[in-house]
């Protein structure tokens, strides 16, 4: 009986251009008969009966999109073309809805969110005791919150030691297009919006990857945690336009200042490996690190003989690094194990005493289909945790930091869904277990 060929879940942050190179490197292997290659489409385009030397383009794109379970190349390019930040139209139905990915709630900010703000107001604000809560939105450990105020829009970031506050400003009329009143440190980029505008995405001049669909409500927009705006400016592109509007960085705001109003304790005796974690993590911009000096060192481990992680941690944020040869360039990586909203979400496992996801790793042509498990440890008594495999040696994992790290061989191959063939096992000091975790995704 024939079987169905497995198939490679999609990095994090795929996009088409990858994925078209990843096409012609098949092609070229595939002409040259390359093994691998061959065993490729034998696998998920047997019907193929283009002749070695003249293996097609198309048929190259039909294997990268069966391989990560796509039946066609369109397919795949759809699906890539309605994700948040993708290019094109809006996100569709059967896909994750900006509004979920930004886990946004319209009409409400929290009672504490919002005294913070009040106490970060100065006398160039309206009385905060008028401001009215439009939208809440996060991301990475960043809240956005839109007020109304009888003086206008008034956005504020927020992280858990900082508070930033734009200057109140006034709606968008119609046939006004977009306009940008608030940018931050933390890659905040947000502003009003006229009535015909009914999505929107920012864009640097020089890296034309959208770096993020904004949330477009109530005649604003936010972008909570997107990038750094640089000398180059911004490109708005409003309602799925191809073409975007350039606005030159003198046409912007100044970068909003923060006001730190939780300082942190301080850090005892630093580890050199605090430090430089912190650097690294201070110096992404796209999108920057919230609190990077707040961060702590978790786990690292060698994936390859070519590529080293390490991760760090800061409340319910996780954050990993690679450095390598084969080290992605979407890095450093921020995973946040807060609730999700809707129906399509990151895979994340999530227990009383442990939290874990996936990370990618052995990036070849910007993609990679390798996988570690990496995740929380909430408990100070848990000093193991083991992946326990149906028929399978277990596989250990480094604990540091309130972090762990699985990594080894076959763990792509997991399934997320259907029957339980995985467990994540916590023990303590005593080897008694303190949870069993299936390795499944939450519906």
């Amino acid at each position: 009986m024939p079987t169905t060929p497995q198939t490679v879940p999609l990095p994090e942050r795929a996009s088409l251009e990858q994925l078209k190179k990843r096409a012609k490197d098949l092609q070229r292997a595939v002409r040259s008969q390359q093994p691998t290659a061959l065993a490729l489409v034998a696998r998920h385009a047997p019907e193929s009966r283009d002749p070695l030397v003249e293996f097609s383009l198309d048929t190259a794109q039909l294997v990268i999109a069966r391989l990560h379970g796509f039946p066609s190349w369109p397919r795949l390019r759809q699906h890539l073309a309605a994700r948040p930040g993708a290019p094109g139209d809006r996100p569709r139905s059967a896909t994750r809805k900006v509004e979920d990915f930004y886990r946004l709630r319209t009409g409400w900010a929290s009672a504490a969110d919002v005294r913070r703000c009040a106490a970060a107001a100065t006398r160039a604000h309206p009385d905060p005791a008028d401001w009215q809560p439009l939208l809440t939105a996060r991301r990475n450990g960043v809240r956005v919150i839109a007020f109304g105020s009888p003086g206008g829009v008034v956005f504020a970031e927020l992280t858990p030691k900082r508070v930033t506050l734009s200057q109140p400003a006034v709606g968008a009329s119609a046939g006004e297009g977009a306009s940008v009143t608030f940018h931050t440190e933390c890659g905040t980029i947000a502003g009003v919006v006229a009535p015909e505008v009914g999505s929107l995405v920012v864009e640097r001049p020089a890296d034309r990857r959208p770096l993020g669909w904004t949330v477009v409500a109530d005649g604003v927009f936010v972008a909570p945690n997107a990038f750094l705006v640089d000398p180059t400016g911004l490109v708005l592109r409003t309602n799925g336009s191809p073409k975007g509007e350039l606005v030159p960085v003198a046409a912007l705001p100044a970068r909003a200042i923060a006001v730190v109003d939780r300082p942190a304790p301080a850090v005892e005796d630093p580890a050199p490996a605090t430090e430089d974690l912190t650097a690294v993590l201070a110096a992404a911009d796209a999108p920057p690190i919230v609190d990077p000096e707040q961060w702590r060192p978790g786990a690292q481990a060698d994936l390859t003989p070519h590529e080293r992680v390490r991760l760090g941690r800061y409340g319910k944020l996780l954050v990993w690094h690679t450095t390598g040869d084969r080290a992605s360039t979407e890095d450093p990586f921020v995973f946040d194990f807060t609730p999700q909203e809707g129906p399509v979400r990151d895979f994340t496992v999530v227990g009383k005493n442990v939290a874990a996801t996936r990370m990618y790793y052995d990036f070849a042509d910007g993609a990679s289909g390798t996988i570690a498990v990496v995740g929380l440890v909430e408990d100070a008594h848990i000093v193991s945790v083991v992946l326990r495999r149906d028929g399978m040696p277990d596989l250990a994992a480094r604990i540091a930091g309130g972090t762990f790290l699985i990594a080894g061989p076959d763990l792509t191959d997991l399934p997320q869904r259907g029957p339980v063939t995985a467990v994540l096992v916590a023990r303590d000091h005593s080897g008694n277990v303190r949870e069993e975790l299936p390795y499944q995704q939450e519906d």
